[in-house]
């Protein structure tokens, strides 16, 4: 299955979540009658997610999706119709932090492990980032004299490009200074850096390349999971999660990393932006994902409770109040 997903240039990620429900579904099937078909096996292991574990819509599909891709891709025997207990993915409306609680937050991020953990989660606000993608970038992303960023390879392997605020552009040229040091050493010992797919092979000069240098390299080497050579990789986002999580839990608020990213175009939309752009910057396919973000609509319905508050203090403020024993007589006759 492993060399499948490779083959396809499937994501790690992808690769590591397929394997993980491969096993979970063969461990599963000892304790099933072997006289089942394949698909009510599937059917009875996705219903027992759903009835006993729990799960949410979404680990429920992906489970679902991971098994298919075993017996379609891998087995050759494409499953039919799988009648199981499916959970139902709720609308949820996106949470977005207020102005007030994005300028605590950044101001309370303190940087973790030595790496500019407020750095990122300000690149997260500032250009409406998701987690990894300012991670991924390298020397070469980075326009300061356009003040842009290039997003490579993002969610659906789309590149964008998205404008850089100015206020970040010092402690970006500091940190290039950073990387920059990291790459010298590792160019002087012959450390490559990491690159996709079969890159270094084809052009072996690229591994010590300063423009493929990492933006945020991490302080140490590991090996390749694909090739297992030594190579310098970048930052793990457990370290923008965790300085994230530090600071919520010392302000008392619930924001989580990605959800600067809602703040981003929460805002933007709030002071009347153009939502074709804010698509275009934050790399969504349709308008409607976009407009999510913006609760204008909803918001505009003004509630009959303000009108019968206003009918209340009207009748306060009146000198000679009717009678009411005369209303309720006129009601009953009308009625």
């Amino acid at each position: 299955m492993r060399e499948v997903i490779r083959r396809q240039h499937k994501a790690l990620s992808t690769e590591d979540c397929y394997i993980f429900w491969l096993r979970r579904y063969m461990t599963a099937l000892s304790e099933m009658p072997k006289g089942l078909s394949s698909e009510k096996k599937l059917e009875q292991f996705l219903t027992d997610l759903a009835r006993y574990r729990d799960v949410s819509a979404s680990t429920q599909n992906q489970a679902l999706n991971a098994i298919l891709f075993f017996y379609r891709d891998i087995l050759g025997q494409p499953i039919g119709n799988v009648n199981a207990l499916r959970a139902k993915r709720p609308v949820h409306a996106r949470h977005a932090p207020t102005m007030g609680e994005t300028q605590l937050l950044l101001q309370t991020i303190r940087n973790e492990n030595g790496y500019p953990t407020n750095l990122i989660a300000r690149m997260l606000y500032g250009c409406g980032l998701r987690v990894t993608e300012p991670l991924n970038l390298r020397i070469k992303d980075l326009n300061l004299e356009r003040h842009s960023l290039c997003i490579r390879g993002a969610k659906g392997g789309n590149d964008r490009v998205v404008p850089l605020p100015f206020s970040l552009i010092p402690e970006l040229t500091q940190q290039m200074q950073y990387a920059r040091t990291v790459w010298q050493s590792d160019k002087q010992n012959r450390t490559p850096l990491m690159l996709p797919h079969r890159l270094a092979r084809k052009y072996p000069e690229c591994q010590f390349s300063w423009g493929w240098a990492w933006l945020f390299p991490a302080h140490f080497t590991c090996p390749d999971p694909i090739t297992g050579t030594i190579v310098r990789y970048r930052m793990h986002e457990a370290n923008v999660q965790r300085a994230v999580k530090h600071a919520r839990r010392k302000l008392g608020i619930s924001v989580l990393p990605h959800e600067l990213r809602h703040g981003y175009a929460t805002h933007c939309l709030e002071r009347g932006t153009n939502p074709r752009a804010i698509q275009q910057v934050m790399g969504h396919k349709s308008l409607e994902t976009t407009m999510g973000y913006l609760h204008a609509e909803s918001l505009s319905v003004r509630s009959p409770l303000e009108a019968l508050l206003v009918n209340s203090t009207t009748a306060t403020d009146n000198p000679h109040p009717p009678n009411h024993n005369v209303r309720w007589h006129n009601t009953q006759v009308r009625i």
